[in-house]
């Protein structure tokens, strides 16, 4: 007796995935119809007849959001993202499936959504590991990544221009007279973080000014520092001299950090040193003093992601692009001149 012609026969035979197949036969988007055509032709020549659910039920379009489990420490900052992934699929009659998963582990798996043939692309969101990318880009959907990239991986990916925000952010304190600025913030913890403090140092170099030594220290602080261990930090930079007079901080959460350290050594913000964040995150204006910050447009970033994958899935093909949205200043009340 024969085998039986299966989808993941088909797939075997053309080297391709069973998702692939399974999008072909169905009519859906996410492939080119060079593929599509192979796999059809493919499919008849077999003998394997495509049988749907029903002739009147329309396709349900469904997308994947790829979350690790890590931000639920940032929940503030992607939520508007995620909000806006979800409003603007909708508007264009797509479902969002979300998976969660652990960045820890060594060997994701591909969710279940995608493997079922039930999405027809994919977002990934925030610092969503090299493994799950590779493996996602596999599957021969779109993939579009949200606030994070890699270099050496060609990629869709919608960003804030962290490197742009960040200079802005410095000059704001070399505009109001600071001489002596430093980064705080771990910026090997994400690629956003080591852009904006790309663009810090650009920002310093073209002022003629130094890196302060002691930036290495506060570079390197764990994300997740307690304030009075950042303040044991502070002490004892202090105590060396010549204690920086600005901060520019890798984001809100960071920076709040900050300023409740130097408050817990005494020093007074912004009569003594000024703070700026990025993000501008609800607890950015709820603190006391007010927080001066780089506002990211997390909505639109969203939304932009959604469109970016739309193009995709209509058939805009060519070399993976990379959207930078503008971050903005928000003057608050954490940054003065020194002098004043």
């Amino acid at each position: 007796m024969a085998n039986k012609v299966t989808m993941a026969t088909i797939a075997k035979k053309l080297g391709v995935s069973k998702n692939t197949v399974s999008l072909a036969l169905r009519g859906a988007g996410g492939i080119s119809e060079k593929t599509r055509r192979m796999v059809v032709e493919t499919a008849a020549r077999m003998g394997y007849t495509y049988t749907s659910l029903g002739k009147n039920v329309p396709e349900s379009r469904n997308l994947c959001l790829v979350i690790p489990r890590s931000t639920q420490t940032a929940l503030d900052f992607f939520s508007n993202i995620q909000m806006g992934i979800e409003d603007e699929a909708k508007k264009n009659n797509m479902n969002t499936i979300l998976h969660y998963y652990d960045e820890a582990e060594a060997d994701p798996q591909i969710p279940n959504c995608i493997r079922d043939g039930m999405v027809s692309g994919i977002i990934t969101l925030g610092r969503v590991g090299r493994n799950m990318v590779r493996k996602l880009k596999t599957t021969g959907l779109p993939v579009v990544m949200v606030d994070n990239y890699f270099d050496d991986m060609e990629a869709d990916c919608v960003l804030t221009d962290n490197h742009c925000g960040s200079y802005v952010a410095t000059w704001h304190l070399i505009k109001n007279g600071h001489r002596n600025i430093a980064f705080y913030g771990e910026i090997k913890a994400s690629v956003s973080f080591y852009d904006r403090y790309m663009g810090y140092r650009k920002a310093l170099e073209d002022a003629g000014l130094a890196v302060p030594c002691h930036c290495a220290a506060l570079t390197g602080c764990p994300e997740m520092i307690l304030p009075e261990d950042l303040a044991e930090i502070l002490r004892r930079i202090k105590a060396e001299g010549d204690f920086p007079t600005g901060f520019v901080c890798c984001n809100d959460a960071a920076a709040i950090t900050l300023c409740k350290a130097l408050k817990q050594l005494g020093i007074d913000i912004p009569g003594e040193v000024s703070v700026i964040g990025f993000d501008d995150i609800s607890g950015a204006s709820h603190i006391e003093p007010e927080l001066t910050t780089m506002r990211v447009r997390r909505e639109s970033m969203g939304r932009r992601a959604v469109n970016m994958l739309l193009a995709r899935l209509s058939g805009n093909g060519g070399a993976g692009e990379k959207l930078l949205l503008s971050a903005s200043l928000v003057e608050r009340s954490t940054v003065k001149r020194p002098d004043a």
